[in-house]
């Protein structure tokens, strides 16, 4: 059953990134100059899903938890300690002298306020799922919090790490719309300047409870295309990029100037199908059909021929590194003959014709290669693909979220950096959530 709620294709990514050679050296520049494709549609994290806000997010704000990038494991934050008093009772500890960008004290009405606006159905904020099982934030004292849950819940110290904290006067007084463009956090760098679509510059928040950055400055350029930020990564334009496409790994290392680097991440790159019919009825939501499109896809060729080897193959939507990946679980094996037989079953005897939303590569490479080769496939098996291209990420997405994106499209996701199977299953996979085009009655009462 977990099978036929993957997708054409989930397979995890190494991520490519490019950083100059004599970087290490320049320790007087006080600038760093990183590149995204795509802007982001929000300043306020809680209300956007983009890696780009994350990214971004890192920089301003502050997380309760985080985990250490060298061991792996939470610790921490803006909490300097927690313990569940009982089975539903998680209580923290808040870290004393922290102070948000515009002065005020950070305390614990401000972490009351945060998950309280966030938990709030009214405000359809994105974060919510991430927190559905808060039931209540109770202040005990300036530097003390008590959570309830409606059962236990050993995920509570992981899911602190996905959760900006912010600011209850911002809140109160400011309020939501204005927090879309003003982000005031209590992290390393403030937001001085954000020209849409083209750079966020950020400058060094000295005042910072933790240890200070080494660059005075980060500018954050945003190029759409990645031919130019391959140019000006080349001639010293910018100094990081990232989702290098693996064809052009070879031409930044033999630059002289630059070297590439990967790793492999939390994140799971699939096609999605829409089998809930959030878009209206679609073939999809036959299961014979979605089978078929599994079986018509050649994803090992895909790993191997168009990612170079940056990827493994996974047969769901969990990702080896979260705690729950089942290994026994295989992926589809492609079958071509097989998939046409079950298009035949299923009323379709000369094929289909679906359309396909294509979004940009976020952190995910070679994601229009890796199209072009699962349509191809798709075609020989029957399907009749009209490609929709939205070259946004901001855009793409909004589309996603608003039920537009259907009934077929390229999606990814990285788990918020949770290394547990609940932070896809519950968000990507569960009846009604923002993210969610599945729909399974059985699959909720385990989720």
């Amino acid at each position: 059953m977990r099978r036929a709620l993957t997708v054409v294709t989930a397979l995890v990514l190494a991520l490519g990134v490019a950083v100059p050679a004599a970087i290490e050296a320049q320790t007087k520049d006080d600038t760093i100059v990183y590149v995204l494709q795509s802007d982001i549609a929000t300043w306020d994290p809680p209300n956007d899903v983009l890696r780009e806000a994350i990214i971004l997010g890192y920089h301003v704000f502050d997380h309760l938890a985080a985990r250490d990038v060298k061991t792996g494991r939470v610790g921490p934050n803006l909490a300097t300690s927690w313990k569940a008093l009982d089975d539903t009772t998680w209580e923290i500890k808040l870290r004393p002298g922290v102070r948000f960008h515009d002065g005020t004290p950070f305390g614990a009405k401000d972490v009351k306020a945060t998950f309280e606006r966030v938990l709030d159905p009214k405000n359809k904020l994105t974060a919510r799922g991430n927190h559905a099982k808060i039931k209540t934030v109770e202040v005990v004292d300036d530097s003390t919090v008590r959570f309830k849950t409606d059962g236990p819940y050993p995920l509570f110290v992981e899911r602190m790490t996905a959760q900006v904290m912010q600011s209850a006067k911002v809140i109160a007084e400011k309020g939501h719309d204005w927090m879309q463009e003003h982000p005031v956090g209590t992290g390393p760098y403030k937001l001085v300047k954000w020209s849409r679509k083209q750079e966020h510059l950020f400058v060094r928040n000295d005042e910072y409870w933790g240890p200070k950055p080494h660059f005075k400055y980060v500018r954050v350029r945003i190029i759409p295309e990645q031919a130019t930020q391959i140019a000006e990564l080349l001639s010293g334009g910018v100094d990081v990029i990232k989702a290098v496409p693996p064809d052009q790994m070879d031409v930044i290392n033999k630059s002289g100037t630059s070297r590439t680097t990967t790793s492999p991440i939390l994140r799971t790159a699939m096609l999605q199908l829409d089998q809930a019919g959030r878009g209206g009825p679609n073939p999809f939501q036959d299961r014979r059909v979605r089978q078929a499109a599994n079986l018509a896809t050649d994803i090992d060729g895909v790993i191997k021929h168009v990612l170079n080897g940056l990827g493994d193959r996974v047969a769901t939507g969990v990702n080896p590194m979260a705690f729950g990946w089942d290994p026994n679980l295989k992926p589809y094996k492609q079958d071509v003959d097989r998939a046409k037989k079950l298009l035949a079953e299923a009323g379709f005897p000369n094929g289909l014709d679906i359309t396909f939303h294509e979004g940009p590569p976020v952190v995910e490479p070679a994601t229009q290669q890796t199209n072009d080769a699962i349509v191809s496939d798709l075609t020989k098996a029957g399907f009749r693909v009209k490609r929709n291209y939205t070259g946004d990420n901001t855009v793409f997405v909004a589309r996603v979220k608003e039920n537009k994106a259907s009934p077929m499209f390229n999606w990814s996701w990285g788990y918020y950096s949770i290394f547990d199977a609940d932070a896809i299953l519950y968000d990507v996979f569960k009846c009604g959530e923002t993210w969610s085009y599945y729909c399974n009655k059985e699959l909720d009462d385990l989720i």
